[in-house]
């Protein structure tokens, strides 16, 4: 055997054990679904951007002055937290309106860094409807997707490229209930966020586990599916252009629809056995 076959077969003999240690040190069930997943990236270090490009995201969009939506984000926000406390432990929950007309959308963030649009809050008919946003958006923090995803791209690229892996450029959440493009004021770095897609799978993941989220808040997980409708109506009313590029991205309304429906008896019963929390407010 050339001496180049017995270097790399001494590297294969040592690469691979350390890789599956390292696979194996990173493994963790997500919450709820209770599905084996695996994150390779420091999860202080994935806050620490998050964090940084939050602030980078206030300093460039425009805050909400508007005193009852900022309460009913952060009245939703302050159930939802609690109710996620052991998901996600470490997080320094903070839930931002961002003045956006038109713009229905909300992003979830590692640390606990939320932002809604008041689009959004004006499209919602009620507390339930608008906590499915939110819920879903915390879902993708509590099951670690975006650990997920940039541990998928270390595992696709060389050992010697793995660890130059950037976090910073779209550390957001996923921006699954609207296209970003509705609603052009929602630019800048807001853009980078919303568009930071997480596969068709974990939507429906995040759905799965919002709906028991919220549910546990005590919001009418059935308002979840209320809200998928009108949306649909309303991306129809859009145009094919808008629809198709939706679909693209993101699992159809439909599917979407059928999971929850599978899914519905359960939070149901999640929601009737939380009695005096149960919140179906009309949103002024």
């Amino acid at each position: 055997m050339h001496r180049r076959d017995l270097l790399l077969s001494f590297i294969r003999r040592l690469v691979l054990p350390l890789a599956a240690i390292t696979l194996l040190s990173g493994c963790y069930n997500v919450p709820v679904t209770g599905r084996n997943s695996v994150s390779l990236v420091d999860d202080a270090d994935v806050t620490k951007k998050s964090i940084a490009e939050f602030e980078r995201t206030k300093s460039m969009q425009r805050l909400s002055r508007n005193p009852a939506q900022i309460k009913v984000v952060n009245d939703i926000g302050s159930r939802l937290s609690q109710v996620v406390f052991w998901d996600v432990p470490h997080a320094e929950w903070e839930f931002v309106v961002f003045d956006a007309k038109g713009v229905l959308n909300a992003f979830a963030m590692p640390g606990g860094k939320v932002g809604v649009f008041s689009g959004l809050i004006d499209f919602c008919e009620n507390e339930d409807q608008l906590a499915s946003v939110i819920a879903h958006e915390i879902a993708h923090v509590a099951a670690k997707h975006t650990h997920e995803r940039f541990s998928q791209g270390m595992l696709m690229k060389p050992l010697g490229l793995a660890t130059s892996v950037g976090l910073s450029a779209s550390v957001g959440g996923s921006g699954i209930y609207m296209p970003s493009g509705i609603g052009s004021s929602a630019g800048g770095g807001v853009t980078a966020l919303a568009q930071a897609g997480f596969d068709r799978g974990k939507e429906l993941e995040a759905d799965e586990i919002g709906l028991t989220y919220m549910a546990k808040a005590g919001y009418n997980p059935e308002e979840a599916l209320v809200l998928l409708q009108r949306m649909e109506d309303h991306l129809a009313s859009q145009g094919a252009q808008t629809q198709a590029t939706w679909l693209a991205n993101h699992p159809g309304f439909p599917e979407r629809q059928i999971r929850m429906r599978e899914l519905m008896d359960a939070a149901k019963k999640i929601y009737e056995s939380g009695g005096k929390n149960k919140s179906h407010t009309v949103i002024e």
